[in-house]
């Protein structure tokens, strides 16, 4: 485009857009109601979009399972709480557009027709319940073993007895003399002027007011029982509402709470979300708000030494019969369930390969979110003889790849919600061995995860854990986190691994000698994935008060930890015992292609959020450059220095230094195949993608099966 061209198309512009604004003037009247309904227009818009939204845009891979659904009573309720949002949007919207006349002295508008008012609710409804009975048909009839027509029938008789009652509710309170003189005396300590809009013209309740108080108690009461009803318990195979029927009760919420607080306060000019955010943050500083994970004493474990950890590996590899043995080391890369899934399965898949020997040979798991997920369910399994008996390969992938966002969407409808809201003294403490513990969605997943693991060991601590390595029944888990405030990364592991003093990491067990946390809450510290699970701060104060993120932050692959632990375990005074290291290296996820072309993303777009977009794109690719150089580097430095000839001097230094050692460093990466499914970056997994990652362990056995040729010829010395 020349200058001449971008001249005219800016005039053009700016002259559109004075006649636009000059003809809007004509619409004044709609656009303040637009204003006054802005919150119940929001919550409908989203009510109606949220499918498109979730399933057809770039978030799909994180929203798009939302909507399917494992069971009949399942699909009832979200069609029941679709109705709920839609009756609680519509009866807000009616409500301010009959009375924002006198309370807003704008033009008089007409209210909407009560038969109007239930089919428009219907209307709102129908997009999320139509896409859930779509998405959710193969995955009823497979897990639920059920026609989902029932969940139809039954969800509709209960979005019908939702309109059915609000009906005769309504009927019953609007002509109730004890309620409006109660409303009407409350209201009566107000100011004059804010009175306007709940008493009207003739002294009396305006329209609407009493019943919108009683759809409100209505709705708290169902609120309150879903709290005791569908809070999360460690029990096997109970029933768990969806975390979309949790959308849809935190809509209608919301619609009710900031569409009063905005009917309220519009007439002051005071801005709704200004005020929503003022009274958020002064709760959190008033009550000390927070997110916690729980820590708790434990004085009888005394803590392992930070050379311990070497001595265990070798412990752990004295039942190979050879005087040179072969270590093995994993590291499981984050990627939500999806990660968690295929992490068991590579290492469940390897054992049937390989046998137990394999197994008994692991010296460490170093795991990143879903890995460590994964890599904590494949641990809890371990029998007595140092690797899972054959009868529960199967159960570890079902317990790895079973549906946890369902906990996170209870956590997040309550404790969480109620606390930003400004309501934190609500949340009542959940009490666990005598111990009272803050509730919120990370714990509710935590408690999820241990009614999936086995029954006598889902409350075991890195203290039992530590028990166990140091009889060799398990290698040694080392979960990825990082610190929030300072950034450097956080081992949670039984084992100790850093001084104070060391700058690069630090380690749970240095950082809180005294302390000791549940085997659930190490892998949920890793697995802090960005608002699915809160960046969390211990329940005790202690002198180091760090917030803990997800490891993906610092190195979403486990790699950095995996080569630190090899240098130091490699120049230990038992590395002559080791003569093999394989490097097993699991990616949740397949290799971005190659673009053949790039259109580029609009200018606006790169102007505003540019600089975010390539920080976030750049982080994969650039932990995944140093970390195959490290691997690289650590293999040329045991197998007898550097290969590159340009460097002659640190070569020959490499040879006269370590050539005597000649170990020999495997590296094997078992990736995710590419083409099989889009994986998902959620924590719920579908029949067909829980299937898809099945499939792909046989598919890259067949497409690398000189690996795993390899890998017989070394585990049958």
């Amino acid at each position: 485009m020349n200058k001449r061209q971008q001249v005219f198309n800016g005039i053009v512009l700016w002259v559109g857009l004075a006649f636009l604004i000059l003809m809007l003037q004509n619409f004044y009247s709609i656009l303040q109601y637009i204003f006054f309904l802005r919150v119940p227009i929001i919550v409908g818009l989203l009510l109606l979009l949220l499918p498109t939204i979730s399933v057809n845009t770039g978030l799909s891979a994180m929203l798009k399972n939302l909507f399917v659904l494992r069971a009949n009573n399942q699909l009832v309720l979200v069609i029941g709480g679709a109705v709920l949002a839609g009756l609680a949007t519509i009866q807000v919207f009616d409500i301010i557009l009959y009375n924002s006349h006198f309370r807003f002295d704008v033009p008089q508008q007409q209210g909407i027709p009560e038969f109007l008012q239930y089919l428009i609710a219907i209307i709102l409804s129908l997009p999320i319940a139509i896409k859930a009975i779509q998405l959710s048909k193969k995955e009823i009839e497979e897990a639920d073993r059920s026609w989902e027509g029932w969940g139809i029938i039954f969800g509709i008789i209960v979005g019908a007895l939702l309109l059915i009652t609000n009906y005769f509710n309504n009927k019953s309170f609007e002509s109730n003399q004890v309620l409006k003189q109660v409303l009407s005396k409350i209201i009566s300590f107000l100011p004059e002027r804010i009175q306007r809009g709940y008493i009207d013209v003739n002294n009396n309740l305006s329209y609407g007011i009493a019943t919108i108080t009683v759809f409100s108690i209505f709705l708290l009461i169902v609120y309150g029982l879903g709290y005791f009803i569908l809070k999360p318990s460690p029990t096997p195979n109970r029933f768990e509402a969806p975390a979309l029927f949790y959308i849809t009760l935190i809509l209608s919420v919301m619609v009710v709470w900031i569409g009063g607080i905005s009917y309220f306060v519009d007439v002051s000019r005071i801005p709704t979300l200004l005020l929503f955010l003022a009274i958020s943050s002064a709760s959190y500083a008033i009550f000390k708000t927070d997110h916690f994970y729980k820590i708790y004493s434990n004085n009888k474990w005394e803590k392992p030494t930070k050379e311990k950890w070497i001595n265990v590996i070798f412990q752990r590899l004295k039942n190979q019969k050879s005087e040179k043995k072969t270590l093995v080391v994993v590291c499981a890369s984050g990627g939500g369930i999806q990660a968690s899934g295929w992490t068991t399965k590579v290492l469940t898949g390897l054992q049937e390969e390989l046998g137990s020997d394999f197994t008994k040979a692991i010296g460490w798991i170093s795991s990143v979110s879903g890995g460590s997920v994964g890599t904590m369910f494949y641990l809890n399994r371990f029998g007595n003889r140092g690797y899972p008996e054959e009868n529960q390969l199967k159960q570890i992938f079902k317990s790895a790849t079973e549906d946890s966002l369902d906990a996170t969407g209870w956590g997040l409808a309550y404790p969480d919600l109620l606390r930003f809201i400004g309501l934190p003294f609500v949340v009542p403490k959940a009490q666990e061995n005598n111990t009272a513990t803050e509730q919120d969605r990370g714990t509710a997943i935590e408690i999820d995860w241990k009614g999936e693991m086995e029954m006598k060991t889902k409350n075991e601590s890195l203290a039992s854990w530590s028990d166990k390595i140091d009889q060799g029944i398990i290698p040694i888990p080392i979960f990825n986190a990082t610190l929030v405030e300072d950034g450097r990364r956080f081992l949670v592991s039984p084992m100790t691994f850093s001084l104070h003093q060391d700058c690069k990491s630090i380690d749970f067990n240095t950082l809180y000698p005294e302390y000791d946390i549940d085997v659930t809450t190490a892998a949920r510290l890793s697995a802090t994935f960005p608002y699915v699970s809160p960046v969390c701060r211990p329940s005790l104060d202690t002198r180091w008060n760090y917030h803990i993120g997800d490891g993906g932050y610092f190195d979403n692959f486990g790699i950095g930890t995996t080569i630190e632990l090899l240098d130091q375990l490699l120049e230990s005074e038992q590395s002559h015992q080791i003569k093999k290291v394989i490097l097993i290296q699991i990616n949740a996820f397949p290799d971005d292609e190659n673009p053949q072309k790039e259109k580029g993303a609009p200018g606006w777009q790169m102007e505003v959020i540019g600089s975010l977009l390539a920080l976030l794109n750049v982080r994969s690719d650039t932990q995944n450059e140093g970390n195959t150089l490290n691997i690289k580097l650590l293999i040329d430095k045991y197998k007898c220095g550097y290969k590159y000839d340009e460097q002659e001097k640190l070569q020959q230094f490499s040879k006269d230094k370590y050539c005597q050692k000649g170990i020999e460093i495997m590296h094997i990466p078992i990736k995710f195949p590419r083409g099989k499914i889009n994986p998902p970056l959620s924590w719920q997994l579908t029949q067909e993608q829980k299937e898809a990652i099945q499939n792909a362990w046989q598919d890259w056995k067949i497409n690398n099966s000189n690996y795993i040729s390899e890998l017989k010829k070394i585990f049958s010395e």
